[in-house]
């Protein structure tokens, strides 16, 4: 399992609450993400034995683009547990953000070691290979995620981008389409499939998917883009 191991002693829900809004979406997002690392760093510094502890600072200070404090937190837990894959899962995630793919994708194959049967590895092990434009091995990492998760929104969208830049559109447009069917679905979501129905020629679909999360003005201007994409402007 790719749970942590140990119990948690790091900041519940209600800690973490977002503070009160200054009306500045840019602003509140740095303030909750600096507010998050105060907490976290309280939680690790009183017990930095706990694996969620490591891995939740470890995050808050990736958060407020301290990668090289957040690999060092990782790294002095990856001595205690060599063998925990969320550790080796956070410390890839991290070195992906850095555009450090490579390193990532080592990291996440040997997380895999110890966690043979879990699908975020199988699925984040698909997203760096297709960053590095291996898309038949990035649908084969999908493919293994979907077995052991089968209805992932998150997956199938993977799955559905994959095909989309493959232009594989009707697997594409398939995958998409489960994706937006779930109850989580995202508004990314419905706009990546709104692309592959235009990509296929399907305009008056995809007018209406864009419809549902974008202005008039941001629907026309895909429209013109995909039929320029497409020839047929």
């Amino acid at each position: 399992m790719l749970l942590a191991s140990c119990t948690s002693s790091g900041p519940n829900a209600a800690s973490e609450m977002a503070l009160n809004s200054t009306g500045n979406p840019e602003v509140d997002r740095q303030a909750q993400a600096f507010r998050s690392v105060q907490l976290w760093s309280a939680a690790y510094e009183a017990n930095s034995n706990d694996v969620i502890n490591i891995i939740g600072y470890a995050k808050a200070l990736s958060g407020i683009g301290s990668e090289t404090r957040a690999i060092k937190v990782l790294d002095d837990g990856a001595v205690k547990y060599p063998k925990d894959p969320s550790i080796l899962r956070s410390h890839a995630k991290i070195l992906s953000k850095q555009g450090l793919v490579g390193p990532a994708l080592r990291k996440m194959q040997a997380a895999l070691k110890y966690a043979p049967n879990e699908w975020r590895l199988y699925n984040d092990i698909g997203e760096l290979h297709s960053k590095m434009g291996e898309q038949s091995l990035a649908i084969d990492s999908f493919k293994r995620a979907l077995k052991l998760n089968p209805n992932n929104p998150n997956i199938h969208t993977n799955m559905g981008v994959t095909y989309m830049f493959n232009k594989q559109l009707i697997l594409a447009e398939k995958h998409l389409g489960i994706a937006i069917k779930h109850p989580n679905a995202t508004a990314k979501m419905r706009q990546n499939y709104a692309f592959t129905l235009g990509l296929q020629g399907k305009y008056k679909a995809a007018r209406k998917m864009f419809l549902q999360d974008l202005t008039l003005e941001q629907v026309n201007a895909n429209i013109v883009q995909l039929k320029t994409i497409n020839g047929d402007s």
